[in-house]
Parts: C-alpha cells; sequence; structure tokens
C-alpha cells in the first residue's frame, strides 16, 4: 500500500509543479499530456501478467528445472473439462484448474475428478462477473471468499493459488487479498493461447510453443461460457500439439505447487523470487 501512497502523491505532485511551473496555456498541454502518460502506464500495471507494483504475482515459475506448469480456467464444464482431464491422463501431465465457483457448484462432479486424477485445484472468483474490476475491495473478497469455500466444500481442499478475471490487477484487489483469513498467492501467466478469442488450433498451439520453457506457466480455458468462442475442441487439439512439444523438448508438466519452491506458497508477499 505505500509504493501505490507515493505512485499517486508522485503524480499529484508532478502534476502541481508542472501547473505552476509552465507558463500561460502550455501548462494545460503539459499537464494533459501527463496525464495521458499516467494513464498509459496504469493501463500496463493493470494489464501486463508480469507487474508487480499493484498485486505482487507469480508469472513464471524457476527456470532451473524442465518443467512447466498447464493452466486452465473458467471451468468445470460438461462439455471439455472432461475431455482435456482425458487428454492430460493421456499424456501423463498434471495440471492446474482455475476454477469459477458458481461453475463449480453446478457441477461438483467435475470437480471431484479433477482432484482426484491429481491435478491442483485454484481459485478464479466465485462469480467472474464482467463488472469484478470495479467493485470494492469488500465486495471483491467477499466473491473470493465465495468461491474459496465453495471448492473446500466439494473436494475438501482450500486452494492456495488464485487467477483474477482477465488476469487483471486493480488497485482495490491488492486490499481484497490482504483482508482474506487465508493468504493467496496470486498467478498470471508466462504465456497464453488467447483460446477464447481463436478457432484455430494451430493458431493457439503456436502462441504457446513459442513460449515454452522452463519454469513457464501457460493458460488455457476449460470453460465456455464466460466470453469468447463457447466452443474449445480448438483447445483440445491444440493441447495435444502443444504436450506432444513438451515431451519433445523434455520438458515436464506438473501441478503450480511443483512448479514453486515451498517460499512462494506462504503468502504474496514472497512473489517477487519468482521473476
Amino acid at each position: 500500500m505505500l509504493r501505490l501512497l507515493w505512485f499517486k502523491l508522485s503524480v499529484a505532485a508532478l502534476l502541481v509543479a508542472e501547473y505552476l511551473a509552465i507558463p500561460g496555456p502550455s501548462a494545460i498541454l503539459w499537464v494533459s499530456a501527463t496525464l495521458a502518460l499516467v494513464v498509459a502506464l496504469v493501463a500496463y500495471l493493470v494489464t501486463s501478467p508480469r507487474t508487480q507494483l499493484i498485486v505482487p504475482t507469480i508469472f513464471r515459475g524457476p527456470q532451473t528445472e524442465a518443467r512447466i506448469a498447464l493452466t486452465f480456467d473458467d471451468g468445470p464444464d460438461p462439455a471439455f473439462t472432461p475431455q482435456i482431464l482425458d487428454v492430460l491422463r493421456e499424456f501423463g501431465a498434471k495440471a492446474t484448474f482455475f476454477v469459477v465457483g458458481r461453475c463449480a457448484d453446478a457441477h461438483p462432479e467435475l470437480l471431484v475428478r479433477t482432484a482426484r486424477e491429481g491435478h491442483l485445484i485454484g481459485s478464479h472468483t466465485y462469480s467472474h462477473a464482467n463488472t469484478f474490476h470495479v467493485w470494492p475491495p469488500q465486495r471483491m473478497a467477499a466473491d473470493i471468499t465465495r468461491g474459496i469455500e465453495t471448492i473446500e466444500r466439494v473436494v475438501g481442499i482450500r486452494p492456495h493459488y488464485f487467477r483474477p478475471p482477465q488476469g487483471l490487477r486493480v488497485p482495490p484487489l491488492r486490499e481484497a487479498l490482504a483482508s482474506l483469513a487465508t493468504p493467496l498467492s496470486c498467478v498470471t501467466w508466462t504465456v497464453r493461447g488467447l483460446d477464447t478469442v481463436s478457432r484455430s488450433a494451430a493458431t493457439i498451439a503456436a502462441r504457446v510453443e513459442r513460449g515454452l520453457g522452463a519454469g513457464a506457466i501457460v493458460t488455457l480455458h476449460d470453460g465456455s461460457s464466460l466470453g469468447g468462442y463457447r466452443d474449445r475442441s480448438a483447445t483440445i487439439e491444440a493441447l495435444r500439439v502443444v504436450l506432444r512439444s513438451c515431451r519433445e523438448q523434455g520438458l515436464t508438466c506438473v501441478r503450480l505447487d511443483e512448479l514453486l519452491p515451498p517460499a512462494l506458497d506462504a503468502a504474496p508477499g514472497a512473489l517477487k523470487a519468482a521473476r
């Protein structure tokens, strides 16, 4: 919170200094230009999966071992989660599923199967609401908590990893995460397939393959009802291609808690070590 406060105070001081130091109408132009740059900077800090200023975030694991973490968002989904689980089992790969609480409520048997087959369950909020990022911290925290409690009720395991909707990290999210009874590690990605906006398996696979390497965190989707194309057939086909590439490169697909050092599981404040 001190870093954010310092950032706000620095911006305010800069704007005031420009207005007072620059004569006439030029002052308005300079202040407007500075504000535009600040808005662009804030947008970058919110949207980039690698930034740390607003919410400390894991976007990559250690690069010392030939391991990667496949992650899937927005499920469980009755049409596509079982198919993805089948492909993972075929290749002997483990993954992490960031599940939406209301989808878990609707299809608890899929969450049970996912956990039973050795995959890790993470939280992706309860509602995955389109307005989530403009909520106040208290409402965010309540929604995240409800999602966590749903997972714990269904599979008996309390998740330690969290991915915000769209991977966006707005300032209120920092306060929301800090207020939770159990610390959550915020996770984004090293590379993503953008499979919600592409129907081409080849394109999805090519995006992922460009970012494959030791320590990579890969994001795909098994859910189909939260935006973008609803058919995840291309994702499933691309997953086979990616898993073959991993095999050829000697990369092992593991759960996030197997990829990351134990120190990173403790609290969001320790996440800088993931860089």
